[in-house]
């Protein structure tokens, strides 16, 4: 009783004494297609850890059974190229004084997985504070193909209430290859007191009322989503259980248990589809945050949701429900050079010994092996020391040092110049990452957290 007495008090406090910080980085903000998360505000904040830290987030418990869905028979190589994510502040990747641009949550890695199989594009349409039934509401509002706002999805939503265009995501859903959603932490809101007055028994909470409620918000809104796109694989999220033993094995004990019932929501609810002949899975998150809820949450911090550790087991989690259990792929160390960086083309790590060159912020890669590997033609004139491309029945002329190249016969500026490394027959030209993803339709992508460029032809 007196350790959870003070673990209740230590988040309190931690919680009152970061608002005014937490509050002014709680900005609500949205940019072209992609529907950035609004921002908590403080009180809504409080409410969510209250609901989150008890029964929200749960685990499956010590003992849990493995219901639902998983990746039998997946194919890890399977191409998921239109990832829609829907859902509450674990699919926005929120973290405690990070700004939203810095959010780094499992849908961005998820993104990353998909570049080892092929095109990836990604929109985010996570929302942070929403319980399942303003889910279901925005869906209401998608599949009605009717705009709405923030506050007819759900009272009580942070920052400023702001109007959500249901007809677009419809379509981002409907284009979807895979959905995922993460949704549940809030609907125990009502059902919980103050932190630091819970009861001394959480069995006299009676869960009934709110677990009937999410069934019925669950059904609505797969019913809604495999109707918008019988195709998509759809992916749901069990829920974590961040209070760690340190606050007592009564009410970690407890807390895992009713979490327990939480979960069995979604994983029967994937059943259910399934059934039906919907690929609808199950992402079994929970299980590695047992145990380790110091090291995988900001809990000692007065915050429920996953540190970097906690966003990367997710993305584990996901990649093994979506490709199967050595699904999630991390590249080999790059190499020795001081760039560091490992190449990919369609799919495929290059085996060059003319590594990347980093000048000036850029990367530059070798023409010649980099095109070769994508099936173009290059070949080299001296008299006008330039490099030609014939690629798609298109030739392509980049000259040395020069910013001016030639498509199709038409100059085109680009934004660095080509330029030789190393000398006589030994020398390569090297060309900026831009040439090749502005200029030759190549698509192009680096991720920092691997030093990685991954290129498509």
């Amino acid at each position: 009783m007196v350790m959870r007495n003070l673990f209740q008090l230590f988040i309190a406090f931690r919680i009152r004494r970061d608002s005014a910080a937490r509050a002014a980085q709680h900005k609500q903000a949205v940019t072209g297609n992609h529907c950035r998360p609004a921002k908590e505000g403080i009180f809504i904040f409080i409410q969510y850890l209250m609901v989150l830290m008890l029964l929200g987030s749960g685990s499956a418990g010590s003992a849990s059974t493995v219901y639902g869905a998983a990746a039998t028979g997946a194919d890890k190589q399977q191409s998921y190229e239109h990832m829609v994510f829907l859902g509450d502040s674990l699919t926005a990747g929120y973290e405690p004084q990070l700004r939203y641009e810095e959010y780094d949550g499992f849908t961005t890695r998820l993104a990353e997985q998909q570049l080892f199989r092929g095109r990836s594009t990604a929109v985010n349409h996570a929302i942070l504070g929403l319980t399942s039934s303003g889910l279901k509401n925005y869906m209401d509002a998608i599949s009605a193909g009717r705009s709405i706002s923030t506050a007819n999805i759900q009272t009580g939503l942070p920052g400023s209430s702001r109007t959500l265009d249901g007809a677009q995501t419809a379509r981002d859903i409907r284009d979807a290859d895979l959905i995922t959603i993460t949704i549940g932490g809030n609907d125990f809101l009502n059902a919980l007191g103050s932190l630091t007055a819970l009861p001394d028994d959480l069995s006299a909470i009676d869960l009934t009322p709110i677990t009937r409620g999410y069934r019925s918000h669950m059904t609505s809104i797969m019913d809604q989503l495999t109707t918008l796109n019988p195709h998509a694989t759809i992916v749901i999220a069990d829920q974590y259980q961040p209070v760690p033993l340190l606050a007592g094995a009564g009410l970690y004990r407890d807390l895992n248990k009713a979490a327990a019932s939480f979960s069995r929501i979604v994983e029967e609810t994937a059943d259910h589809y399934k059934e039906q002949g919907r690929d609808v899975r199950v992402a079994h998150v929970a299980a590695s945050f047992q145990g380790k809820e110091l090291a995988m949450t900001h809990i000692g911090e007065g915050d429920i949701h996953p540190n970097a550790t906690g966003y990367q087991s997710m993305a584990v989690a996901f990649s093994q429900a979506i490709w199967g259990s050595s699904g999630y792929i991390t590249p080999p160390a790059a190499g020795t050079n001081a760039a560091g960086t490992v190449i990919y083309t369609n799919g495929r790590q290059l085996k060059t010994a003319d590594q990347p060159i980093v000048r000036n912020g850029r990367t530059y890669v070798a023409l010649r092996d980099v095109t070769a590997a994508l099936g173009a033609q290059v070949s080299w004139s001296g008299a006008n020391r330039s490099a030609v491309i014939r690629s798609s029945g298109q030739n392509i002329t980049i000259p040395l040092n020069s910013k001016t190249i030639q498509v199709g016969g038409r100059a085109v500026r680009t934004d660095a110049a080509a330029f030789i490394n190393g000398t006589g027959s030994q020398g390569k030209v090297y060309v900026p990452l831009s040439i090749l993803s502005d200029n030759l339709g190549y698509d192009v992508n680096y991720v920092n957290r691997w030093k990685a460029v991954f290129i498509r032809s």
